[in-house]
């Protein structure tokens, strides 16, 4: 085994101003994490977050931008995006209907398993697991998603918001659920 020689520890020095975030217009609008009674131990909750909360260039082009969640005092885990791994940055608009193919499930428990193992560990451990999606979103929505649109060609898009969870979120709860972890689950408040 080789020896390490002149090791030294890397340490981020606790300058305050380094932490500043950069001037600019500040944004008054954000997502934040939803109030929950607080817990005796903060570290034994982890919130998984839907990826374009914390990443908004990841949402389709010409969609409504996201307000970005604020969770400095949150322990978080960020899912990654399923529609722009499997489709890319530049996909168009796209609803439930189209998600729902056994190829783009299987994509779907395929990156979620590492996370899944990750959360099945944090909750043997004791943490709870509060999941936050995206709302209206044919992937990561969980109370509300964008379903129809017309197949073929089409000058207009056109596509209504159901009361159900997008392809992704349904795949995260049926594995979850069949490993016996316990969760919360919630869309992203809007306000």
């Amino acid at each position: 085994m080789k020896k390490l020689e002149n090791y030294i520890p890397f340490s981020v020095p606790d300058n305050p101003s380094a932490r500043e975030k950069p001037s600019g217009p500040a944004n008054p609008k954000r997502f934040t994490v939803p109030d929950k009674p607080e817990t005796d131990n903060p570290q034994k909750e982890v919130i998984v977050l839907g990826h374009c909360l914390l990443n908004p260039i990841a949402r389709v082009k010409g969609a409504k931008p996201v307000i970005p969640i604020d969770a400095k005092e949150a322990n978080v885990i960020q899912l990654p995006c399923p529609e722009s791994m499997y489709l890319g940055i530049r996909r168009r608009e796209i609803t439930k209907d189209q998600l729902d193919h056994p190829a783009y499930r299987r994509f779907c428990r395929e990156i979620f398993t590492p996370f899944a193992d990750m959360l099945e560990d944090l909750a043997a451990d004791g943490v709870s697991i509060r999941i936050i999606g995206v709302p209206k979103s044919p992937s990561c929505g969980v109370r509300i998603t964008s379903v129809g649109g017309e197949p073929g060609k089409s000058k207009e898009f056109h596509h209504i918001h159901s009361q159900e969870p997008g392809v992704f979120m349904e795949e995260i709860m049926k594995e979850l659920e069949r490993r016996g972890v316990s969760f919360e689950i919630e869309d992203a408040s809007t306000q």
